[in-house]
């Protein structure tokens, strides 16, 4: 047993109110002057408490300090698990008898109106509280203010309950106590060295004092006054109600200690009953919590005749079934009835919590995880207790064992693939650890009892399935390359592993015989075949990853998609909405269905081409649609050379923007041919006039009739340049694309030398060209032609700007104190003509005065700027073969 729920040692009165029981002792029969009343006699019973419990710490040292390890794990063998089972029946009825005394207080003090499963609840939660952690009055009675509060009894009365819960209590284990002396008088005899007719004498002197007691309450109530209230002390009713309740309590309690006890010689339970009362008296009184020392030292010098090593196992197991496992028991139930009682508060803050917890959920599963594959692992390569096999081998046959030694070890290793998905919030991933999590703890259970692992690959699948929601992204789960980082974790996990079966089994004679060696004990044998296993599984994923590579990018998407975009193109003000015709890219449609936003896919970045082609009010929204697509599929979201008509739609986004260079538009209401303006425009038309060199517009209805001329003058090109067709940013040669547009052409004495296919903005804002393709053989400053004849065209179809495109790099700027990028940009324009004319470029559409336009990349910012660049450039090169995969192979 243990210290009991309050104490009596003083009462404290207040105006307001008392807020702990009062003294048994009434104040005036107390000394008034002197030394004693100088004494604060709590501190002292501290004191008092702390010299027993020292003796008794050292008494115990002086008995225990000869045993080893090895005589406590015979002990511990001789254990009959079927009577632990019972022990925990004989604690379920002590605490049910306890009961008792806070009904008997109840009924006392006239709260009637608390019901009995609340009085059980709180009986049962403060006294665990009580026995294990001591301080009745903080603890166990701290309990029943919460909760008889709760339910209409008043703070004085429950004053009054504790009070009378300590002394009915006392009067009860005090009784049972004195019975057990007059009927085994002899017993206490090594503990209290007295005769056994003393032992006699003093049972027969407390009971009766009991008996009375019991006369004189049944004469006269009695009551004692706190403060400003009264408590009637217990009659004979409560007195033997607490009398038949302690024995009850004490019998049951003993008997859970009794059950435990090794078999052997003893004197009888009832011997024994007394014993257990005496060291539960001595428990209480010394105020250790629980009576950590004392009660177990009283046990043992009262029973000298019990192995010490037998006599520690029983007392360590009594103390976990009889005050630790009830302790957690009423910790689960007291949390769950606050959590109850502020169901709105504790929801708020779960949310609160729950909000401040995601953004860490995936990576702090993906570690969990890694961690539970690596116990698995370990597992695997370790011997299992034997004391555990021997259970096992009448429990689960050895097929199942040798099964689950090698099924454990694979999910340990497939744990150690797929946590990195979960850090990129992957669904299957998540679906796939707790698969393996779950299964891993029956395999634990199955090939060695290995409750820890079970419980801990539990608690984890069990969080992964709580937050589930977290995990959404639907990619491949090999769509996404891990780390270095992780794969040397995963290596060396997988290397500490081996390592530490060969140690673990450094003894042992490896044979080839071993491979085929199948026993319950057999552990050396299981951990080579879980190691082959788990060879074998490595190199099959490794394998499955090296021949299924991530697709570059998703299938484009059909022609039939690409007619039902082109009424949306035909309505866009934007000349590089006709970019969508190309056939290289996939579509994200708008809510209203009014707008789309072109992408493809390379490697892990997800690259928009351009702001959203949708009405303005709709190209926020579609900024973030298109990136809420991307992270449900675990990429990066990138937009390439958008403008600055949305920069504040990326900023809001999350994106950070890289200049990647300025566009040059024309403004066709200033450009003119004629005057001192034009001068330098109509020599260059003049020179390539006189070399033979015409331009004119082909209707797109009539492009059919050039269209091997057009191909040839494109091969040229391509030849010449040793080029491949580039995209996805660009036009590409395809019949198909060619046909849609109307063609500015050069031509030389009648033959093609050069031309552009022309793209036309809605409303008459835009006009431009994309794909531009010359003769090297052509003749001089026909691109001059070209580009003349286009600007005096769309002039006269009444349109505001040409489009001259992009100068890359163009712009930067260079200060010391520029981004990075912008320096490293500025490095390579200056410096980059070996690679690309970039300056040279710039300095050609200078001559038509076009206003430049700054474009930028929209990124989600940190160190993936190279890698999204390297990924832009892939995409650009490979488009024509996505496009075209016919003409590619």
């Amino acid at each position: 047993m243990a210290e009991v729920v309050g104490s009596l040692d003083r009462a404290v009165a207040r105006d307001d109110g008392p807020k702990v029981p009062a003294a048994a002792i009434p104040t005036a029969e107390r000394p008034k002057t002197g030394l004693l009343r100088r004494i604060d006699w709590s501190k002292a019973g501290l004191l008092v408490g702390l010299a027993i419990f020292t003796i008794a710490a050292a008494a115990l040292y002086q008995i225990f300090s000869g045993i080893t390890w090895s005589e406590v794990n015979n002990a511990l063998s001789r254990i009959a698990w079927g009577q632990v089972a019972l022990a925990f029946l004989a604690t379920a009825l002590s605490y049910s008898a306890l009961i008792g005394y806070d009904l008997l207080a109840l009924r006392h003090v006239g709260a009637r109106q608390v019901p009995l499963p609340i009085i059980a609840f709180t009986s049962f939660i403060s006294h665990a509280f009580t026995y294990t952690l001591g301080f009745g009055v903080l603890t166990g009675g701290a309990v029943r203010w919460r909760i008889y509060q709760s339910h209409g009894v008043k703070p004085s009365l429950i004053l009054a309950v504790g009070a009378l819960t300590t002394l009915t209590f006392w009067l009860g284990i005090a009784t049972v106590a004195a019975i057990c002396l007059l009927f085994q008088p002899s017993v206490l005899a090594p503990l209290d060295g007295l005769a056994p007719g003393l032992n006699l004498a003093i049972g027969l002197a407390v009971l009766g004092g009991v008996a009375i007691w019991v006369i004189v309450s049944a004469l006269r109530p009695r009551t004692i006054r706190v403060g400003e209230h009264a408590m009637p002390l217990p009659g004979p009713g409560a007195t033997l109600g607490a009398i038949l309740v302690g024995l009850l309590d004490t019998v049951a309690a003993a008997g859970a200690l009794w059950l435990i006890m090794p078999a052997g010689p003893d004197a009888g339970f009832m011997s024994f009953l007394a014993v257990f009362a005496v060291a539960t008296v001595l428990g209480v009184i010394s105020h250790v919590p629980g009576g950590v020392g004392v009660f177990e030292t009283t046990l043992i010098l009262a029973q000298p005749q019990i192995p010490a090593a037998d006599m520690l196992v029983s007392l360590i197991l009594f103390r976990l079934v009889y005050y630790v496992i009830p302790f957690a028991i009423a910790c689960l139930m007291f949390g769950g009835y606050e959590i109850r009682q502020r169901r709105q508060s504790v929801g708020r803050i779960a949310r609160t919590i729950h909000e401040i917890a995601r953004p860490i959920i995936p990576r702090a599963a993906s570690i969990a995880v890694f961690i539970g594959g690596v116990i698995l692992l370990f597992s695997s390569a370790t011997p299992e207790e034997h004391y555990r096999i021997a259970i096992l081998r009448g429990v689960i046959p050895l097929p199942f064992v040798e099964v689950s030694q090698l099924a454990g070890s694979i999910s340990g290793l497939v744990l150690l693939v797929i946590s990195y998905g979960l850090v990129r919030r992957m669904a299957n991933a998540q679906r796939i650890a707790v698969l393996l999590l779950v299964a891993g703890a029956v395999f634990a259970l199955f090939k060695g009892l290995d409750i820890e692992e079970a419980i801990i690959c539990s608690i984890v699948a069990g969080l992964l399935v709580l937050y589930k929601d977290e995990f959404y992204r639907q990619a491949d789960l090999f769509s996404v390359r891990p780390s270095f980082e992780w794969i040397l974790a995963c290596v060396v996990a997988i290397g500490a592993t081996i390592w530490l079966g060969f140690f673990a089994y450094a003894n042992v004679d490896y044979q080839h015989k071993l491979w085929w060696d199948f026993a319950y004990n057999a552990d050396a044998p299981r951990f080579l075949r879980a190691t082959l296993a788990m060879a074998v599984v490595a190199i099959g994923i490794a394998a499955y990853i090296l021949m299924h590579p991530s697709r570059a990018a998703f299938d484009p998407a059909t022609p039939e998609e690409l007619e039902t975009l082109v009424p949306l193109i035909s309505d866009s003000t934007r000349s590089d909405a006709h970019l969508a015709l190309l056939g290289d890219k996939r579509f994200l449609l708008s809510a209203s269905g009014k707008g789309f936003t072109m992408y493809g896919v390379q490697g892990r970045s997800w690259i928009a081409m351009g702001d959203p082609v949708a009405p303005e009010d709709e190209v926020d929204a579609m900024v973030w649609r298109f990136k809420e697509l991307v992270d449900r599929n675990g990429g990066t979201p990138v937009f390439y050379q958008v403008t600055t008509g949305h920069l504040p739609a990326y900023l809001d986004a999350g994106f950070s923007l890289a200049k990647l260079g300025e566009e040059a538009w024309v403004d066709l209401n200033k450009f003119t041919l004629e005057g001192s303006e034009g001068r330098r425009l109509r020599q260059a038309r003049a020179k390539a006039e006189r070399s033979g060199a015409s331009f004119e517009i082909v209707p797109a209805t009539e492009v059919e009739a050039i269209l091997p001329e057009l191909q040839a003058v494109s091969d040229a090109w391509l030849d010449e340049k040793g080029n491949k067709e580039k995209g996805f940013s660009l036009g590409f040669w395809s019949p198909d694309y060619i046909r849609r547009y109307d063609q500015a052409v050069i031509r030389q004495d009648g033959r093609i030398v050069a031309f552009a296919n022309i793209w036309r903005g809605a409303d008459r804002q835009e006009y431009t060209v994309d794909l531009m393709r010359y003769l090297p053989q052509g003749p001089a400053g026909m691109m001059d032609l070209l580009f003349i004849g286009l600007l005096a065209q769309a002039k006269s179809e009444g349109f505001a700007w040409f489009n001259l495109g992009m100068a890359p790099l163009s712009g930067l700027p260079r200060h010391r104190l520029a981004s990075l990028w912008s320096r490293v940009g500025s490095f390579v324009y200056k410096r980059g003509d070996r690679f690309y004319n970039f300056e040279g470029l710039r300095a050609y559409k200078d001559k038509f005065k076009p206003d430049w336009r700054p474009k930028y990349l929209a990124f989600p910012g940190g160190l993936a700027l190279p890698q999204i660049l390297m990924d832009v450039t892939g995409l650009i090169a490979s488009s024509p073969r996505r496009a075209l995969p016919e003409e590619a192979s």
